[in-house]
């Protein structure tokens, strides 16, 4: 019965991780054992109408899960688990926000010290986004305790069924999304002022014009990479969104390398004088193209693989659809 599902769903959202199955599976055999005693009174299955009748006198999904979970103090157990989705919400907005200005900043030129101070404002941003959203959920907390806005709800309007598990962690989603950030960051700036990257070794050689030709397409580069880490903290359950994204995101890459493998030198040397220095660098423009001839081969790989998983899954949902009729 998917409406049942549905509302089960639902009440496993709202509890802890940790109580999650337990709780999960008493309530289905505690639903499901009434469902079986009113349908054999009836001697017919439930409609739908009084199956959302049943339902809503087991009461709205966040009431019930409030009755597992531990009191909270300022935000009571109804209104938490709303309020715990929205605070991680805000909280990877403000990231998301801060490390694409961090990226603008990068891309105009200027230091290092001046895009990453944009990501180093972020504790002090979560914790006012912190206070705003605990302030506006104490309130929804007050005026649900003496309106009970959670008495008037139809089940008919419980999400729709996921059958996507998240695969990560929020948390190591969001180191991802702040180092996916910083590394951006660190490469445009690098790519402008190159000791950053070369050290000690800018006495010797340098990027060659190639890079400042492709410098737009890094740019954007840097912004999709935070934005795939966006997604997967905002949307893990979207894997068609994920599979389109990461297909085009390699793509970039594909054009970023074959204008790199086509490109005359990588490196440069910065004291043309040296005969040696030349030939060291000629060898190592080489096997740096070889290198990135084999990235290529792998990444087209792939693709390839994401494509025939895609077309795998259309022909199987196919199947299915066909034996269903």
């Amino acid at each position: 019965m998917e409406l049942i599902d549905r509302y089960l769903q639902a009440v496993k959202l709202a509890l802890p991780k940790s109580q999650q199955d337990d709780v999960i599976r008493e309530l289905s055999d505690e639903i499901l054992s009434q469902i079986e005693e009113k349908e054999t009174a009836l001697g017919r299955p439930l409609t739908e109408d009084e199956q959302v009748a049943m339902l809503k006198q087991l009461g709205h999904p966040m009431m019930l899960a409030a009755r597992y979970r531990k009191q909270q103090y300022l935000i009571g157990p109804a209104v938490f688990p709303i309020y715990w989705m929205v605070l991680r919400l805000v909280l990877v907005l403000v990231l998301f926000g801060m490390a694409i200005a961090s990226v603008v900043v990068a891309a105009t030129g200027r230091g290092l010290g001046a895009a990453l101070g944009i990501l180093g404002q972020y504790p002090f941003g979560a914790i006012s986004a912190f206070a705003w959203v605990t302030v506006v959920f104490a309130l929804m907390e007050f005026f649900q305790a003496r309106f009970n806005l959670f008495a008037k709800w139809d089940p008919r309007t419980l999400p729709k069924l996921s059958k996507a598990e998240r695969k990560n962690s929020t948390s190591e989603s969001a180191a991802g999304l702040f180092l996916g950030a910083v590394f951006g960051v660190w490469w445009l700036v690098g790519l402008k002022h190159q000791f950053l990257i070369f050290w000690s070794g800018i006495a010797f050689m340098h990027f060659g014009p190639v890079f400042q030709t492709l410098y737009p397409l890094f740019v954007v580069l840097v912004l999709a990479d935070i934005i795939r880490h966006t997604i997967v903290l905002l949307r893990p359950g979207w894997e068609k969104g994920r599979v389109a994204f990461r297909f085009l995101f390699r793509a970039m890459n594909l054009v970023v390398l074959y204008v790199l493998i086509n490109a005359s030198d990588l490196l440069v040397v910065s004291d043309a004088t040296d005969p040696k220095l030349q030939t060291a660098i000629k060898g190592l423009n080489r096997g740096l193209q070889l290198a990135l001839v084999m990235v290529a081969i792998v990444t087209v790989a792939q693709i390839a693989w994401e494509v025939y998983n895609l077309l795998g899954r259309r022909a199987e949902n196919g199947t299915h659809a066909a034996v269903n009729l």
